[in-house]
């Protein structure tokens, strides 16, 4: 948090929340969002400029309430975007579940995929763009 005030408000400024994957393998799997819901009140708390985003990761078979439910205990700041990680390689049917599910804890988020893509297959990249498109055409 301390380092996030060193960013000049001119520049966003956000945070993943990751829980480690060398290897593409989780360190840890979450039981739920709670630990992470602490996180980003911490962070935004702490922090005496703008938090743009926060990003927090979904695994890819968590679409449940549970898993969801500590969302309703998210300080809520309308300055600051929420991205959601529910977005994993070809399972449509999965993103849309953890899409609908996550509505039901958030009024207003936007999707990505769980990590980010520096250590992707590069042959997964053109069906990870083809499920953003499918998740943002799906207006959920």
């Amino acid at each position: 948090v301390r380092l996030g005030d060193e960013v000049p408000e001119t520049v966003d400024l956000g945070f993943h929340l990751c829980y480690g994957s060398p290897a593409d393998e989780h360190l840890v799997m979450p039981k739920d969002t709670g630990t992470l819901v602490d996180i980003m009140n911490s962070i935004r708390s702490g922090l005496h400029r703008r938090l743009n985003y926060v990003h927090f990761p979904v695994p890819k078979d968590r679409w449940d309430d549970a898993y969801f439910q500590p969302l309703t205990n998210l300080d809520s700041d309308p300055d600051t975007e929420i991205f959601v990680g529910l977005i994993h390689y070809d399972d449509p049917e999965g993103d849309h579940s953890r899409m609908v599910t996550a509505r039901k804890f958030l009024n207003t988020f936007g999707v990505s995929t769980e990590c980010g893509w520096g250590r992707t297959d590069p042959e997964r990249v053109v069906g990870l763009l083809d499920s953003h498109f499918r998740a943002v055409a799906s207006n959920i």
